[in-house]
């Protein structure tokens, strides 16, 4: 069966992005990591990211991170850990572990997060 034309420019769009998101980040044939990145290069990489995030909207994958949203036990996150945490009143993502990823409408990967909850203020009456 052959691959949608849509699907195979989003793929060939992702791997020259992430061929230039490497080449910024490492250090030619060694790929061990730069020292250093210029602010220049660090707007180029958020524009390759971008581009990647919209070839993969294109054809129906939508990647959703929820890092300081509010946390609903009906989302389909997993909760790998939750942190108590002053001044706030209701539960929130503190952070994305890993992207919950969507195909169209359905989930082709959980999330995984780490989520805020409130402190609960004990009193004691005596």
């Amino acid at each position: 069966m052959p691959i949608p034309e849509n699907v195979v420019k989003a793929l060939i769009s992702s791997a020259t992005n992430v061929w230039r998101i490497r080449s910024r980040i490492t250090v030619s044939k060694t790929f061990e990591p730069k020292q250093e990145i210029s602010q220049d290069d660090l707007k180029k990489l958020s524009r390759y990211v971008e581009s990647i995030v919209e070839a993969l909207a294109g054809i129906g994958i939508e990647i959703k991170d929820r890092t300081g949203e509010p946390f609903d036990y009906g989302l389909p996150e997993k909760v790998i850990a939750a942190e108590p945490q002053a001044g706030i009143s209701k539960e929130i993502v503190r952070e994305t572990i890993r992207p919950t990823i969507y195909l169209g409408k359905q989930i082709a990967q959980q999330g995984e997060v780490v989520i805020a909850t409130p402190i609960e203020s004990s009193t004691k009456e005596n």
